[in-house]
């Protein structure tokens, strides 16, 4: 039986974790009193998993990505049955920083990337369900995390980025929409925008800040015309889409331990920022 340590994932991970809140709606408030316990608790206590799927934690570096605007990635995620605690987790695996994509900063070449069978990875690495992410590209501009083993899934090579718990509704057939749901899930990635960089904003009901950390291909969308964005989306009652220049760097760092992600309609990624998320508020 191998074990694996939870080390955050990137986005949060659905590119960044799966929440144990999942399925919470956005316009709730962030009440601060139902907030997940900080860091060193979570560690303690959902650490280490036990199951069948490889341990790629185990040595797991601190790596720091730059120049990431525009780069295409994928990832692949592992779930799996704790078998002590009789919960879901999953092990999250990225491909930046792999397949050449440091070169041709596409490390997911389309041709490599759509070949990649789920029920194939799953029965591989022996995990209950697998799933891919579509190809999405980084809208942060430097990253950085702890970054495990690599595996190749189907002649894709992708990271190790983090474990997490997830809902048992993420290995039905068709789990829940992620899109303006509040995702909370365990983070130690700092995430970067340079000062004069443009950010894509979402504003809640509740006056919540949500950055754009990355986003798909699937609208025909590329980094230079993110400001139509808005445009194209379907936003709830009460959502507002914005872009503003950024007179100083802004770092999303989760001092708590514990960050919160959406999702827009497109499958477009975003990070909370505000008071213990970020240096400040856009």
């Amino acid at each position: 039986m191998r074990t694996a340590e939870v080390m955050m994932p990137m986005w949060d991970w659905r590119f960044g974790g799966r929440p144990a809140l999942d399925g919470l709606l956005l316009g709730l408030a962030l009440l601060a009193a139902e907030a997940p316990a900080p860091a060193f608790a979570s560690d303690r206590s959902t650490c280490k998993y036990f199951s069948q799927l490889p341990d790629d934690c185990a040595a797991a570096e601190q790596r720091k990505f730059d120049n990431l605007r525009g780069y295409r990635f994928e990832e692949i995620d592992l779930y799996a049955r704790d078998v002590i605690k009789k919960v879901v987790y999953v092990s999250i695996y990225n491909t930046t920083g792999q397949n050449d994509g440091d070169d041709t900063r596409d490390s997911a070449p389309q041709d490599y990337a759509a070949h990649v069978d789920p029920k194939k990875v799953a029965k591989k690495f022996q995990a209950v369900a697998a799933w891919t992410s579509p190809p999405r590209y980084w809208a942060v501009d430097w990253l950085a995390d702890r970054v495990g083993a690599v595996r190749n899934f189907d002649g894709l090579d992708a990271a190790w980025m983090g474990n997490g718990p997830a809902p048992e509704s993420r290995l039905s057939a068709k789990p829940p929409s992620d899109a303006y749901r509040m995702e909370w899930f365990p983070r130690t990635a700092i995430e970067g925008f340079k000062k004069g960089a443009k950010v894509y904003l979402l504003d809640d009901p509740k006056s919540h800040t949500w950055v754009l950390t990355a986003y798909t291909g699937a609208h025909d969308t590329a980094v230079d015309d993110l400001d139509s964005l808005g445009d194209r989306l379907k936003l709830p009652q009460g959502w507002k889409f914005r872009s503003v220049m950024l007179d100083k760097e802004l770092i999303l760092e989760a001092k708590g331990g514990y960050a919160a992600s959406t999702q827009d309609d497109k499958g477009d990624v975003y990070h909370l920022a505000g008071p213990g998320q970020s240096n400040f508020t856009p």
